[in-house]
């Protein structure tokens, strides 16, 4: 059976505890990118050429939201910029950056607010973090680790 269609056999608490451990599996990889920067991440918006900061601190905020169950911080307001700008192409991180950050913001979507995401996207997004080589086993011990279990929730990348 691939990893895939193990996920998909897994409760609905299965799937959450593998979407929260692949998003804390995919947040170092956002950490890295902003920390590894020398300026500060801006971007100017194409509509009334503002110039915007990004938040640096939201997909860490967001996972923890998600873990929660709950919106902690603010997060579906600060996302809302960020996110249009994404779109509008007015804001541009590498695909596995952007990755990482879009997985955070759909987690977040799915269980702090309530939207319905589909599962497959959170998953697909997390992975897509990192090398494509990787994803297969990702997923599996993802699976493994948290998928039948309950153990405590999985952390979130951060110390």
């Amino acid at each position: 059976m691939t990893p895939r269609e193990l996920f998909f056999q897994l409760g609905a608490d299965g799937r959450r505890r593998v979407h929260l451990s692949l998003c804390a599996d995919a947040l170092p990889v956002w950490i890295g990118y902003v920390r590894g920067r020398s300026a500060v991440l801006r971007y100017r918006d194409s509509v009334v050429w503002m110039r915007h900061d990004v938040d640096v601190e939201l997909p860490g905020d967001a996972l923890r939201s998600a873990c929660a169950g709950v919106d902690l911080t603010d997060v579906g307001e600060r996302y809302l910029e960020p996110i249009c700008a994404l779109q509008d192409d007015d804001l541009a991180f590498p695909d596995p950056i952007e990755f990482a950050y879009y997985a955070m913001y759909n987690c977040f979507r799915r269980y702090a607010s309530g939207d319905d995401i589909d599962d497959w996207v959170i998953v697909n997004q997390a992975l897509s973090a990192h090398h494509v080589d990787e994803a297969a086993s990702r997923l599996s011990r993802a699976i493994e680790e948290f998928g039948h279990t309950t153990s405590d929730e999985p952390h979130t990348g951060e110390s």
